[in-house]
């Protein structure tokens, strides 16, 4: 394992439509430069990052954005870190973080009729 994923950090809820901002801290916990991937679903819909890869340094922590409108339900974020052998991507870390539908409340009128008089 190379690559450990420490935070993924995501608004604990939002709107549908709202665009969901998702940034995924990974951290190259071996000896050597790494070239570090991230990827990512919600529910079973991917969702693209900002960079496809990166090299990081020993003991770096680089963070990963992606981006995803809000669909109309409860939804959780399932992430994970890979790293590159030589030949091929080796899945290393995986976390979720769980997105509640913020449901919107209409906004009440405070009008009232204060002087009525019936002709």
């Amino acid at each position: 394992m190379n690559a450990d994923i420490t935070k993924v950090e995501a608004p604990s809820s939002a709107p549908a439509g709202e665009q969901v901002i998702v940034d995924v801290s990974v951290k190259n916990i071996s000896v050597s430069d790494q070239y570090i991937a991230v990827t990512a679903v919600y529910d079973s819909t991917s969702f693209p990052f900002q960079f496809d890869y990166l090299l990081v340094s020993p003991g770096q922590t680089v963070v990963f954005r992606g981006l995803f409108a809000m669909p109309s339900m409860n939804v959780r974020v399932t992430a994970w870190s890979w790293s590159w052998d030589g030949s091929k991507w080796i899945q290393d870390d995986q976390m979720t973080k769980d997105i509640a539908l913020a449901v919107s409340t209409p906004q009440v009128s405070e009008f009232q009729i204060l002087d009525f008089s019936k002709v």
